[in-house]
């Protein structure tokens, strides 16, 4: 396989990646409706996890390397990941939106990249080179021309101050949960760090939701059928196959050249509500997606010459 279709495939992964994850907002508000936020998240992360089981009971059976050993690093690592990484942008994000706004959160949410970006200057020494600059400021213009209405109904009075600092430090989080697995796939399979982070976070879960919520973690057998599509849909596809496409392609390439894809969400989640509502699609919002996809194969596809970019998956 060439080197530039290598690059082609990674970017086609990085759109359906995207799509899958734009089906989770219809489906948290279907399943919002019946369930407390950290019980939602404790099923979601519960059936991702079992979606994932089978594949790493294979890996462990099939290979012959002897370092997949639970040691007291490895706890302390993905108990890292887990509450720092998936906490915040699960629970902590819905807590944000509650005490702020949904077009608040849209809005804040375009920091994630750029967080993405400096993290991984930070904490994996990647170079911040003009081109990621550049694609960075191409996506995050896009994203706004899309977000033309959020924009209109943004407030940052003090009255939502505490819900919009927690929204920041949602963005913050699943920066941090991307970041950090770029360097958990140097010692574990992408498998490996999807499951093992959902069980920390989903036992986390569970302890809030009997903690805050009892009656709503005792009583979820009682939800509707649509609420458990939709947790099966959020824990199959969003956090189940997306998650592993994603961890797929970030243990092929940088971080910062990943990060402007964040901005393809939005331009999925447009153009699902075109198909299912009949939205009207505008100029400005064609505009923006053009400019979010141009960002993103500029970094995916046409950047050159990246130290520790992989064509081929990392050996475990």
């Amino acid at each position: 396989m060439t080197n530039q279709w290598s690059r082609w495939i990674n970017f086609a992964t990085l759109l359906l990646v995207n799509l899958l994850w734009a089906v989770q907002y219809p489906a948290y508000e279907i399943a919002s409706r019946k369930m407390g936020v950290a019980i939602l998240n404790f099923w979601t992360l519960l059936m991702a996890a079992t979606l994932l089981a089978p594949w790493w009971l294979r890996s462990r059976r099939s290979t012959r390397v002897t370092n997949h050993r639970i040691t007291w690093r490895s706890i302390h690592e993905f108990s890292v990941l887990g509450v720092l990484g998936i906490l915040p942008p699960s629970v902590m994000l819905a807590w944000g939106i509650d005490r702020s706004s949904a077009s608040n959160a849209a809005i804040l949410s375009l920091t994630i990249p750029i967080l993405m970006v400096l993290m991984a200057c930070f904490m994996l020494g990647e170079k911040l080179t003009g081109l990621r600059l550049a694609s960075l400021a191409l996506g995050l213009c896009g994203t706004l021309l899309i977000s033309i209405t959020d924009l209109k109904h943004v407030s940052f009075d003090h009255r939502v101050l505490l819900g919009n600092v927690i929204i920041l430090f949602a963005g913050a989080g699943s920066a941090f949960y991307n970041t950090y697995s770029k360097d958990l796939l140097s010692r574990y399979s992408e498998v490996e760090v999807l499951l093992y982070s959902y069980l920390v976070a989903g036992l986390a879960c569970a302890v809030i939701s009997l903690a805050v919520d009892r009656p709503s973690f005792v009583k979820a057998w009682e939800a509707d059928a649509s609420t458990w599509v939709a947790i099966a849909v959020l824990g199959l596809l969003s956090w189940g196959l997306a998650m592993v496409l994603w961890m797929w392609v970030l243990n092929r390439l940088e971080v910062g050249q990943i990060s402007t894809s964040i901005y393809l969400l939005p331009v999925f989640g447009v153009i699902l509500s075109v198909v299912t509502v009949h939205d009207q699609i505008t100029r400005s919002q064609i505009m923006g997606a053009v400019l979010v996809l141009v960002g993103t194969a500029t970094l995916t596809v046409f950047e050159r010459n990246v130290p520790g970019e992989n064509t081929q998956p990392r050996p475990k």
